[in-house]
């Protein structure tokens, strides 16, 4: 079971990865918003994927990978009010 959802967990938390950049490089506000979002669950995913091979460094670096995403997320939405 934990050989299927690493074999194939991999690769769609890549998909994520190359969507939620295709989305955060996006000159419209709410595009770029849904992006941080995006960059924030596939960061976690790959926390979590981390977690059942032990790579605890890789884990730690997802979930800051994570807080800064969300962080982004916040500051752009907070800036887009003000326009």
């Amino acid at each position: 079971m934990i050989e299927n959802f690493l074999q194939y967990g991999q690769w769609f938390i890549l998909l994520l990865s190359v969507m939620s950049l295709y989305l955060v490089s996006s000159v419209k506000h709410e595009t770029r918003l849904n992006g941080y979002i995006l960059t924030g669950v596939s960061r976690f995913s790959g926390a979590a994927v981390f977690i059942f091979v032990d790579l605890y460094a890789f884990v730690i670096a997802n979930l800051i990978q994570t807080y800064i995403a969300l962080r982004g997320y916040y500051k752009n939405k907070k800036a887009g009010n003000g326009n």
